[in-house]
């Protein structure tokens, strides 16, 4: 539903997962909400595991979203100096109705210091049968805890999950979409296109 996105990925397409990465403050939770956004208004249920930001947190950046910049209102902030954008309470009500039911969120306080990967995937599996969700989330890789300390072997069980994502797609005719960090690069790189190969982990998650 985003015109220039579409025409770049040929769209979201049942059966296949889609990474999204970027820098930090890049935006990735802003454009993760706006197309979670697009699929609900195109009448799909979607599940969202949000291990990096709150379910309340998550839930404001897709109210902005669902609101539009003619419903924003805005109030300075005097510890952080800065303006602080807000939907007003009767709105948000408005669109929780609207998204109830079709919306499920899972944040990263459901379990301690995050949720194994396979916990993931039987959140997913049981939405997908139970509340016919054709749309999932993993928002972000880093935040899914897996088994094992060795570096080596951490890098494999990642490359491991995004594979099992890919054929839970598939196997659901499903669509995933998987934020994954960029690997950290110092500030020379700051303005450096980032490519498949700048990805975070192994070369598994891209290709």
């Amino acid at each position: 539903g985003i015109q220039t996105l579409d025409n770049l990925t040929g769209g979201m397409l049942l059966g296949e997962l889609t990474i999204i990465t970027g820098r930090r403050g890049e935006g990735k939770s802003t454009v993760v909400s706006q197309i979670l956004c697009n699929v609900v208004d195109a009448g799909h249920n979607s599940c969202v595991f949000s291990g990096e930001l709150r379910a309340d947190r998550f839930q404001y950046w897709m109210h902005l979203q669902l609101a539009g910049k003619e419903h924003i209102k805005g109030y300075k902030d005097k510890e952080r100096k800065k303006v602080v954008n807000y939907v007003e309470k009767e709105k948000v009500k408005l669109m929780k109705d609207w998204y109830r039911g079709k919306v499920y969120l899972c944040d990263n306080e459901i379990v301690q210091d995050g949720m194994e990967q396979n916990s993931i995937l039987d959140l997913f599996e049981y939405a997908a049968r139970r509340f016919n969700c054709k749309f999932f989330v993993v928002d972000n890789l880093m935040t899914a805890r897996f088994t094992t300390f060795d570096d080596s072997k951490f890098y494999r069980a990642q490359g491991n999950f995004v594979q099992s994502l890919a054929a839970f797609a598939k196997r659901f005719k499903a669509h995933v979409l998987l934020v994954a960090h960029p690997r950290k690069t110092g500030n020379k790189d700051s303005n450096k296109d980032i490519s498949n190969d700048d990805i975070s982990g192994t070369g598994e998650i891209p290709d």
